[in-house]
Formats: structure tokens, sequence, C-alpha cells
């Protein structure tokens, strides 16, 4: 089975979920989502489900195929994707972004 693993920046607070860029820092690629969830520095896990949710319904796949590898408690995260390839998460992920 396809696995593939994506770095992520997560940008709480917004009006609505949506895929900004691709950034790089140093040597580090990522992409920036915004996520429509309030930021809670006392559960700073906040965001998870609703990132899990959101790169599964672009992705287009079900929510138990997307996982958080690393940073659960931080804005940026690894994220595990179960069933696609990396080139074709980022393909549908390309599509998606504002840039």
């Amino acid at each position: 089975m396809s696995q593939c693993s994506i770095p992520i920046y997560m940008e709480p607070n917004a009006e609505r979920n949506e895929v900004l860029d691709f950034r790089r820092a140093g040597v580090m690629a990522f992409l920036r989502l915004k996520i429509a969830v309030k930021y809670d520095e006392d559960n700073p896990e906040c965001g998870n489900e609703e990132i899990i949710s959101f790169l599964a319904q672009i992705l287009g796949i079900g929510k138990e195929k997307v996982s958080i590898l690393k940073g659960k408690n931080t804005r940026i995260k690894v994220i595990g994707i179960e069933g696609l390839d990396t080139e074709q998460a980022m393909e549908k992920l390309n599509s998606q972004t504002k840039s």
C-alpha cells in the first residue's frame, strides 16, 4: 500500500480552512494551512482533528488514512497519509493552493 508524509504549518484562527502554499524554510519545505479553529494555548492539540478532516477531504480518502506523525502539540506537524504516494498527494494539494 502506498503511503507518504508531508510537513505542514498550521495557522489557526482562520475564517475557513484553506491551503495557502508551499514554503521553504532552510532545507525544509512545508505546506501552509489556514485552519478554522480557535487556538487554545491550554490545548495545543485543538486543531489536529480539523486538520485531519480537511486534508482527508482534499485528498479524497477517509480520515482514518490521515494521521499526525509528529508535532501533535505544535503548529509544525508531519502528516502521514495512507493510500497515496507523495506524488499523488502533492498533485491534489497543489491543486488547492492559493499561489
